[in-house]
């Protein structure tokens, strides 16, 4: 069982919103045993491992008597999913799912069981916006531009979504969060599907467009564990001014050599851009490694409360780190390990967090099979930053909050970054080096 914080597979929101892959009927005649079996497992995983063990105030053992009667009634694993995923949603954290087998990539073989559009969505002043389309796509052949407004997908509107967020109380962070999850679900569906999208463009006028799932090209992180592969991207490049750009769509030790040797060719002097934006985590380890090549002293990313005990995250410099200026960018996409990577560096005074309030999305979680073939993801740590902050249901709040905004977006400006390359460029005028004062 690996600790993991793989923000890819997060419950799509304290509602249940989370969009289950195929409706396989279950005509086995053991079909009975192994429902039970299976809520019986997802239930007892959660009241053995759950680092609080008065759940939040939430009765976990009525809840199992409410949910088992409900269960006897699944007639097939779709059904089940439903009943579990509604049952986990009780407990109103993240980190909490059921991943459906046949939406899980295992083998290369599988990987047209998650597929693209080619196009990229960020939330902005509470909409779901297209920020990015890769040429020769689904999406561009659809004619989806920066800008453009998501209205509805499969027929489903964001905005009704948006409002069954809003009466739930969730933050604006988690709830931008939530609301682009709904819409990237969908369309990363198997390859060969289609869904339609309602769109608003930068000129008002609505169009609905088919958007099909193509193959993911590019490379994918290996399996760990009960942990699926997903695709993985990295952008890492240092200017002729001495300014580095360090963007990764998640923490897989698939990037980590690239990251590192990125890292040993800044020099000194340097200033350096982390994007997390859209980020929404991975292995949590992978922070504190990152970390260990950008300080000369030692810190500590945060800590680790289960119910066996507390563990340290904590960071040891490496040789040659890099000391200079360090801006860390940062909106409601960022989640899990990319809070606890930003909060850290925050608090420790190394880095200058520029951008939205994060997700609030950031409890260390494991992964289980169930005995449907179906996988589990559920929290068993609670994390709190080196001063004691909860990040779950709260998020890292910026040093310097800057808003993008749609019409940003369609003019391909991004104030976020220029913010932070302002700050970077001051601090390396001035001559300072390592921290943020």
């Amino acid at each position: 069982m690996k600790l993991l914080n793989a923000g890819r597979f997060l419950l799509r929101g304290a509602a249940g919103v989370f969009l289950a892959a195929g409706a396989l009927r279950a005509e086995e005649p053991e079909w009975k045993a192994v429902r039970e079996t299976t809520f019986d497992l997802v239930w007892s995983t959660v009241n053995e491992a759950y680092y609080d063990p008065t759940f939040g105030g939430v009765d976990w053992a009525g809840i199992k008597k409410t949910y088992q009667a409900r269960v006897e009634e699944a007639d097939d694993k779709a059904e089940l999913r439903g009943v579990l995923q509604a049952m986990l949603g009780e407990l109103r954290k993240t980190h909490f799912a059921i991943v459906p087998r046949e939406a899980a990539v295992f083998t290369p073989e599988e990987r047209k069981q998650t597929g693209t559009t080619g196009a990229k969505f960020v939330t902005a002043g509470g909409e779901v916006v297209v920020a990015d389309v890769a040429a020769d796509s689904a999406a561009a052949a659809a004619g989806l531009r920066n800008g453009d407004k998501i209205r509805s997908v499969g027929g489903r509107e964001v905005a009704e979504v948006a409002r069954l967020y809003a009466d739930t109380g969730v933050t604006e962070a988690r709830r931008d969060f939530y609301l682009k999850s709904f819409v990237t679900a969908p369309l990363s569906g198997p390859v060969g599907g289609s869904v339609a999208v309602e769109v608003e463009g930068a000129d008002g006028k609505v169009r609905t467009v088919e958007l099909k799932s193509e193959m993911q090209q590019g490379a994918w992180s290996e399996p760990m564990g009960n942990l699926p592969s997903y695709p993985v991207a990295i952008e890492a490049r240092r200017g002729e001014d001495g300014l580095g750009y360090l963007k990764f769509n998640t923490f897989s030790p698939a990037l980590m050599k690239e990251i590192r040797v990125f890292l040993r060719e800044l020099r000194t002097g340097d200033g350096l851009v982390i994007d997390l934006r859209g980020n929404p985590g991975g292995l949590i380890l992978m922070a504190s490694g990152l970390c260990g090549w950008l300080s000369a002293e030692e810190f500590s990313l945060g800590r680790m409360r289960m119910r066996s005990g507390l563990m340290n995250f904590d960071v040891f410099p490496q040789a040659k780190a890099f000391t200079g200026p360090v801006a860390v960018l940062i909106d409601s996409g960022s989640a899990s390990t990319s809070e606890v990577l930003a909060a850290g560096l925050q608090e420790a005074g190394r880095a200058r967090v520029f951008g939205e309030t994060s997700a609030g999305a950031a409890l260390p979680s494991a992964f289980l099979k169930l005995p449907t073939g179906d996988l589990l993801q559920y929290a068993l740590a609670d994390l709190t930053t080196p001063g004691g902050a909860t990040l779950e249901g709260v998020g890292v709040t910026p040093d310097e909050p800057v808003k993008r905004s749609r019409e940003d977006i369609a003019a391909e400006s991004d104030p976020v970054l220029e913010a932070a390359k302002k700050w970077i460029g001051d601090r390396r005028r001035a001559g300072e080096g390592e921290g943020t004062k």
